[in-house]
């Protein structure tokens, strides 16, 4: 199997055609298979069809390029309301929303904050829990997600 990094990139760019961005992919073992989840959204949202549509154009990406060693189960799916953040520009993209994240190292004692993201650039983000702002690099982020108040 070829590094996930590489995998990421021929996967991103054969979707960038179609406006659709991979967000995420993870990988696991399931047993002697490999489990490959592409996480992809585009402007409007992702529907049940595209991810059909999506799923056999994926496949045949990982075929012809020799990506995927063995066997493996493909799913593709949109990212769901606690979809990851792991570019600049999904921050800067989710301004003013709720967000939760684990970091690397902590920061005044604390290895996870909630709380909304008042700005984002290039180089990181500051998040605002409602009482202090915290500047956070996004070098120092292990893990990002919306955390979204859901109301019934």
């Amino acid at each position: 199997m070829k590094d996930i990094k590489t995998i990421e990139q021929t996967i991103a760019s054969a979707l960038e055609g179609q406006n659709v961005e991979l967000v995420d992919l993870v990988i696991q073992n399931q047993g002697r298979k490999k489990l490959l989840q592409f996480f992809v959204d585009k402007q409007g949202g992702i529907t049940l069809d595209d991810c059909s549509a999506l799923t056999n154009q994926i496949d045949s990406v990982l075929e012809m390029e020799n990506l995927i060693e063995g066997a493996y189960i493909l799913e593709v799916s949109s990212p769901g309301v606690k979809r990851a953040l792991k570019k600049p520009a999904h921050f800067k993209q989710f301004i003013n929303e709720r967000v939760r994240i684990v970091l690397k190292n902590p920061l005044e004692g604390r290895g996870f904050f909630t709380g909304t993201i008042a700005s984002a650039d290039d180089e990181g983000f500051i998040l605002d829990d409602g009482t202090n702002q915290f500047n956070f690099k996004y070098d120092n982020i292990k893990k990002a997600n919306l955390d979204p108040v859901l109301e019934f």
